[in-house]
């Protein structure tokens, strides 16, 4: 009931919208649609079973049964993408009833992504991107969406301790990639700091799709770095036979149980999905480490994590449109590495929590209740193919606990509306045109609340558009946002001494709302100059905002062990604080991605390069100085937070962190490789680079250092095999103030096991990380030196689908 009274505020937002919508559907005269039926098989005439059957240009998709067989609304006149793993796809034009289709071994399986907002496959987009699904996403699934992706090429995680990792794309993470549940924003406060876990997770997700270099023109200026889309079935968009899919898995790393359900199915035009999971861990193990105090640790402290979700959804679904609601909630308790309790008072505090037994150490309560809702219209007048709306209303909090006391507490509102409508062909070019809002109402109180409450809005006009010319196809897209941020009053005191000893006090006031525009403009083009080969290359430039933690940061990050200075604020010589009176610089990045493709045979690669030169980049840099410099900390701050958990003896050395915005170039390559060396084993490659200078000379800080991995796969009727092995080089390119990192390699395996049952497939696994049990620090980390990665850790578990 909580739940539901929490979003009934989100109702009055999108209720008009939603109206016109249903408004539409019902009064839309019949489209020539009809049920098309077909079967799957391969060229041995075997059936393909979980073969995908996707209506070309729309959401609309379905699975084929264990004999091979489809059934899917689709026009007179549609074009049906059919694809499997393992196999080549094929696209066939519904020309006669059934539909036999015939799919070739090799080649790679060409993946729907839905954040490319045209339903471009992802061998078919000028911006590289990359997809994991199925059993590569089961196999790959950890606690954080960051761990989960990190072995992608381009990919890597900033890693706050198994508990809490986000993605960073080519050397940018943060509020520069934005992290999306079907195409809408999380709500999360991940952005703000590293510390702060993403609400969403791989456990219950169909498929991760991420978007890598600037994806600005359909998501924002949150997203000049890239996009990771979490897309699962929480809105169903088609009507599928009923089925249930569980997933128990156990590791010894840390005792983490897990156990998730999902349900879908359908009765006539009515679909519905179900899912949750149930996600509990100790503190993790880890090789022996020397932390910052010297002691030896085999355990890593405030790493033991206990997460539950739950979410329903429903929807409409016919040959004229769809529309779709969920509702979500997330319960999670997660610890925070990094804290210590070394004072008398702490383990007092310990003992107590035990007693009343709540859990000790650091960790955050994080609760998010998100309503969802999706309406698509399909040909509702002459040169109109869609007319979407989407949006979500998120209700987010996390509490940062001491000790099992309350010390911080973060909040956000979040509101977001997208509209859209996707026209056919005019002057032979294809395309949509939309508009996006987006509302946060963020506030923060307590210890660590470094950051003031704020109110950020944008609203953005955007057009994609694409055109074939025989073997080149051409993408052209513009955004253009109005963004704001309002943090209210802001106020700084001075203090200092008259001639006669006695001391003054002054108050200063700062500007606390700021406006940005924001102008994004791309183009693309991919040349299929031969059969399986293409040569894609795309430019950009993008402009982002700068975010409200960016400007009125101004405190100390605990979690970080930092205190952090925005862009509103300036600090002299003598360490007094005051406010910046000059102009803040939108970031503009000019981007240039080259990639060249094998696609179609036993062998297949892609090489991506990249340049990305970003005028004023702004970064968290060093400045050389601990709070302990700064004026007037000794006798304000610490009088203020006297007596409090995190006093003057737990962050009174912590180094002081400014906001600055300099010119840097960004440049690098990705590779991906696979062979196939026969029909059942198979042989990849893959590796990853980037640099990242200042312009002015000196490198950017927490940039990640080039990954390698090699993996060999063997595929048996009953049972396949993964062997594999990632190498992490040394980070030696380092900025001012920052200390080298040291290379190591994992060495990883997993075994499945498929069991055929009368009444589903059971597939039983067991995979092992860091087998060598290998001491490993993520270079990109605030506080690497005391979260080493997790020991050797061996995952047992069963999936069953029914």
């Amino acid at each position: 009931m909580n739940t539901v009274l929490r979003l009934v505020p989100a109702v009055r937002y999108f209720k008009p919208a939603a109206l016109a919508l249903c408004v539409a559907l019902s009064c839309q005269a019949q489209a020539q649609t009809s049920t098309v039926t077909g079967i799957v098989m391969n060229a041995q005439g075997q059936p393909v079973a979980n073969a995908k059957v996707h209506v070309h240009g729309r959401q609309q998709y379905v699975y084929t049964n264990d004999k091979g067989e489809f059934q899917i609304q689709s026009p007179a006149d549609a074009r049906l993408h059919i694809a499997a793993k393992g196999y080549g796809d094929e696209f066939v034009t519904v020309n006669q009833q059934p539909l036999a289709v015939t799919l070739n071994s090799g080649g790679l399986e060409r993946m729907t992504v839905s954040a490319s907002g045209l339903h471009h496959y992802d061998l078919d987009m000028a911006h590289p991107v990359s997809v994991m699904s199925g059993e590569d996403l089961s196999r790959h699934t950890e606690a954080t969406i960051g761990e989960t992706l990190k072995t992608l090429p381009g990919v890597h995680s900033n890693y706050y301790g198994p508990v809490a990792a986000s993605p960073v794309i080519r050397g940018l993470d943060g509020p520069r990639v934005k992290l999306l549940s079907n195409g809408m924003d999380t709500g999360d406060v991940s952005r703000v700091g590293p510390d702060h876990a993403i609400s969403a997770d791989a456990i219950t997700t169909e498929q991760i799709e991420v978007l890598r270099g600037p994806a600005t023109l359909l998501y924002g200026s949150g997203a000049i770095g890239g996009v990771v889309n979490i897309v699962d079935n929480r809105v169903p968009r088609q009507l599928r036979s009923p089925q249930t899919v569980v997933d128990a898995r156990f590791n010894n790393v840390a005792d983490e149980k897990t156990y998730a359900l999902a349900h879908d199915g359908a009765i006539e035009q009515f679909a519905w999905h179900f899912d949750g999971f149930d996600r509990s861990s100790n503190n993790y193990e880890v090789p022996e480490f020397v932390n910052d105090e010297g002691e030896k640790l085999k355990v890593l402290e405030n790493s033991a994590l206990d997460n539950q979700a739950l979410n329903l959804g429903a929807s409409w679904v016919g040959s004229q449109g769809l529309f779709g609601v969920s509702i979500g909630h997330i319960d999670s308790q997660y610890g925070i590495p990094g804290h210590h309790a070394h004072d008398e008072e702490h383990e007092h505090e310990d003992e107590a929590a035990d007693e009343h037994g709540a859990e000790s150490g650091v960790y955050a309560d994080l609760k998010q209740d998100r309503l969802s809702y999706t309406g698509e219209l399909y040909n509702p007048f002459k040169g109109i193919e869609t007319l979407s709306l989407s949006g979500a209303y998120t209700d987010y909090q996390h509490i940062e606990m001491d000790a099992g006391l309350p010390g911080t507490t973060f909040k956000n509102k979040s509101f977001e509306n997208r509209f859209s409508a996707e026209h056919s062909d005019l002057l032979g070019w294809h395309g949509l045109v939309g508009v996006h809002y987006q509302h946060n109402d963020y506030k923060a109180f307590g210890v660590e609340a470094f950051t003031p409450d704020a109110k950020t809005s944008s609203l953005a006009l955007f057009v994609l558009e694409e055109r074939t010319f025989g073997e080149f196809s051409a993408q052209l897209g513009a955004r253009l946002e109005r963004s704001k941020h309002d943090a209210g009053a802001l106020m700084l005191e001075h203090s200092h001494e008259e001639e006669h000893g006695e001391e003054e006090h002054e108050e200063d006031s700062g500007n606390s709302f700021a406006k940005f525009n924001a102008l994004s403009v791309s183009a693309g083009l991919v040349w299929n100059f031969q059969s399986g080969y293409q040569w894609a290359l795309s430019v950009s430039r993008s402009q982002r905002a700068p975010s409200a933690a960016e400007i009125y940061a101004n405190g100390a990050h605990i979690a970080t062990r930092s205190y952090e200075l925005g862009l509103a604020y300036q600090l002299d010589d003598d360490g007094e604080i005051g406010f910046y009176n000059g102009k803040m610089q939108r970031e503009t990045a000019n981007n240039i991605d080259l990639g060249f493709r094998k696609v179609d045979g036993d062998f297949t690669f892609s090489y991506n390069f990249f340049y990305n030169q970003i005028d004023d980049y702004l970064y968290l840099a060093n400045t050389g100085l601990g709070m302990d410099d700064l004026a007037a900390h000794d006798e304000l701050d610490h009088e203020e937070h006297a007596g409090e958990a995190h006093d003057e003896h737990n962050h009174g050395d912590f180094d002081v962190y400014q906001y600055q915005q300099q010119d840097v170039r960004m440049y690098g390559a990705e590779f991906a490789m696979s062979y196939q060396l026969d029909s059942a084993q198979q042989l990849s490659l893959f590796a990853d680079t980037v640099r990242a200078e200042l312009k002015s000379g000196g490198d950017l800080p927490r940039i990640p250092p080039l990954k390698a991995g090699v993996e060999y796969q063997y595929q048996a009727q009953q049972w396949s095999t993964v062997l594999g092995a990632t190498y992490y080089a040394r980070q030696d390119k380092v900025s001012a103030y920052e200390t080298e990192t040291a290379g190591y390699t994992s060495f990883d395996a997993s075994l499945n096991y498929y069991f055929d049952v009368q009444s589903g497939d059971v597939t039983a696994f067991l995979k092992g990380t860091n087998l060598s049990n290998k001491l490993g620090y993520v270079h990109s980390s605030f506080i690497k030196a005391d979260t080493p990665l997790p020991g050797r850790a061996i995952t047992l578990g069963i999936t069953a689908k029914f």
